[in-house]
């Protein structure tokens, strides 16, 4: 007569847990990733001490040859303020642009992305690389 035991080890190994863990973490790094925004074009950035911690939801992108860059698509200076309107409307009253504008652009250029900023309330960080 064989004697058994009565307590059986389950050997099965439970992947709830494990797939709850994977799932947030898979959700935490899809938001950080989003929250990063990319400057659009390759400009030559003015240097600066001075770094804003700010997050803009916009990159405005004005290259040496004057053409303006809105998220990697080019536009001219007269397209510029429709175009914004209709790209900032779903973030509230006063949404954060990053303007990044080449070293060797004339000012005009600024100047008048800077009129209309001030024309829809948006705010203006303008995009520097940090002093070497």
């Amino acid at each position: 007569m064989a004697i058994e035991s009565r307590n059986k080890r389950s050997i099965n190994f439970a992947m709830s847990g494990m797939t709850d863990i994977v799932f947030l973490l898979l959700i935490f790094f899809m938001l950080t990733t989003t929250l990063i925004v990319p400057a659009s074009r390759n400009v030559d950035l003015p240097e600066s001490n001075n770094q804003t911690q700010a997050s803009p939801v916009l990159v405005l992108s004005i290259a040496s040859n004057r053409t303006v860059y809105i998220e990697d698509q080019e536009y001219r200076i007269s397209e510029v303020e429709p175009v914004l309107q209709k790209m900032l409307e779903p973030f509230g009253e006063t949404p954060t642009i990053r303007l990044n504008a080449d070293r060797d652009l004339n000012m005009e250029e600024v100047f008048s992305i800077l009129n209309i900023a001030k024309r829809n309330r948006y705010k203006v960080i303008l995009g520097t690389k940090p002093v070497s």
